[in-house]
């Protein structure tokens, strides 16, 4: 779906000087930023609910060690750096996902095997694809960071590189040693083992933290895609499409399509947006998550400098989790409405501002119920600057988007009764919101429903959605 992207909304904004500005810490009284935070995740993918229960509970057992690892180094004390690779080396050792032991096999059966590790304060990185003997690639991925002048070592030479470096290396079985038994598996590519399960393993992982100095790190490990070509490359070695980290904005790691990751820049559009676009974390990976990616390509933890968090999927699950000073120690195998954000600077769920906008949508539901149609819109901006954008297509402008809404919606029958539900409102600044929910259009004939993200502005001291997106549930 290609709708015009918030950073462009923000950008004619910027113009007119009514821009959003970055987020400031509100006043004494609002929750303090952590000193060290950490989020991590296991791959975004398939739907848990349809996972056996042996496979759920081993993702969760392997998700929460990974994270309390990744604790107790922050905790102490220790470099975000220290801690991103710890936290992955658990999960590359991990046989329940699909990084290190337990890595998916190309088309040949063989396992092939890329990582990335970047550090935020120096913006140094290292990485390595293709690797076929590293016990745990992002360990190889470091030292390539930190003892040659390269960013990227891929197949047979990162192989040797590792022997050199004289980091644990294994025989290529080992991947395949997988933790649940399929004792009566027959066939497949060869070389796998009679233990098998195709469907047991999935998830790249990865981890972005900042430690008590300020510094964020990042980094990412996975097998690849399933049967792929020999030689295939994703995201998760390419610094700036699955991994990057800048201490003066925020640190990322991508799980999906690596091609869509790739193509879209994905993790330096996250800090690009958050430093050209002043947007704040959580608005910017909701603008890739919805508008640069498909529905189905994956998902993105990320972690600002400021300690505020964003996970969010557009996949049917994403094992993932996070921990800060604050006491915070959480992990989910898919998230509620694919999003978990936190905001260290103001916890706003039950401000005087959310209420505010809370009643706005509740008026704005009970004017299309009594089907008036113009006193739903005076909740919109009335300027050319608002963007409205939902099947596909966006509309620029007050006057067009209540023309737009009087064609698809031309008497209250055809209207029918709308509810606006699962309300999460994220504070951007002292003057803007994004607003997550879902919406339900009965009626008669094609009812409908879906998702929507708006972003509210306060301007000449009222509320108002500057922008709109909107999506429907495919049938």
């Amino acid at each position: 779906m290609k709708n015009c992207s918030l950073v462009a909304v923000l950008a004619g904004f910027l113009a007119i000087s009514i821009s959003l500005q970055p987020s400031q810490k509100l006043n004494a009284e609002t929750k303090s930023a952590p000193t060290w935070a950490i989020a991590i995740h296991g791959g975004a993918g398939g739907n848990p609910a349809k996972w056996d229960n042996d496979k759920r509970a081993a993702r969760e057992a392997g998700l929460k060690t990974a994270l309390e690892a990744g604790k107790s180094i922050l905790k102490g004390g220790g470099t975000a750096l220290d801690a991103v690779e710890k936290v992955i080396r658990t999960l590359e050792d991990n046989a329940s996902f699909n990084a290190g032991r337990g890595a998916v096999v190309t088309s040949e059966g063989k396992a092939e095997l890329d990582a990335s590790i970047m550090d935020g304060q120096t913006r140094q990185c290292g990485a390595i694809a293709g690797v076929t003997i590293v016990k745990n690639p992002i360990s190889l991925a470091r030292k390539v960071m930190t003892n040659t002048k390269h960013v990227l070592l891929a197949g047979k030479g990162a192989d040797e590189f590792a022997a050199q470096q004289q980091v644990p290396l294994v025989q290529p079985d080992y991947f395949l040693s997988f933790k649940k038994a399929m004792s009566t598996q027959s066939n497949g590519p060869p070389n796998r083992p009679l233990d098998y399960d195709p469907d047991w393993h999935y998830g790249t992982v990865g981890c972005v933290a900042l430690d008590t100095a300020g510094h964020l790190a990042a980094g990412t490990s996975t097998g690849g895609t399933a049967k792929k070509l020999p030689g295939r490359v994703g995201d998760s070695p390419i610094i700036g499409a699955g991994t990057f980290a800048d201490d003066k904005t925020c640190a990322v790691s991508g799980t999906g399509i690596g091609e869509q990751y790739i193509r879209n820049a994905v993790a330096y559009d996250v800090a690009a947006q958050m430093q050209y676009a002043g947007d704040s974390l959580s608005s910017a990976v909701t603008e890739i998550i919805n508008e640069r990616l498909n529905v189905g390509d994956g998902g993105i933890i990320s972690l600002s400098k400021d300690g505020e968090v964003s996970l969010q999927h557009n996949t049917p699950g994403m094992s993932c989790g996070l921990a800060d000073s604050t006491g915070r120690f959480e992990t989910h195998l898919q998230l509620k409405n694919g999003q978990l954000n936190t905001d260290p600077l103001d916890q706003s769920a039950s401000s005087s501002d959310a209420q505010t906008i809370r009643k706005l949508i509740k008026q704005q539901s009970a004017d299309w119920n009594a089907g008036d149609l113009d006193a739903f819109m005076s909740v919109y901006w009335n300027s050319e600057q608002l963007t409205f954008s939902s099947g596909g297509q966006t509309t620029r402008g007050w006057d067009a988007t209540i023309a737009r809404y009087r064609t698809r919606y031309p008497d209250k029958k055809t209207m029918g009764k709308t509810e606006f539900s699962e309300l999460e409102l994220i504070r951007l600044d002292q003057n803007a919101f994004q607003v997550l929910g879902r919406w339900e259009l009965t009626r008669e004939t094609d009812p409908i429903g879906g998702r929507f993200t708006l972003v509210f502005k306060k301007i000449n001291g009222d509320w108002k959605i500057i922008h709109d997106h909107t999506s429907a549930r495919t049938k």
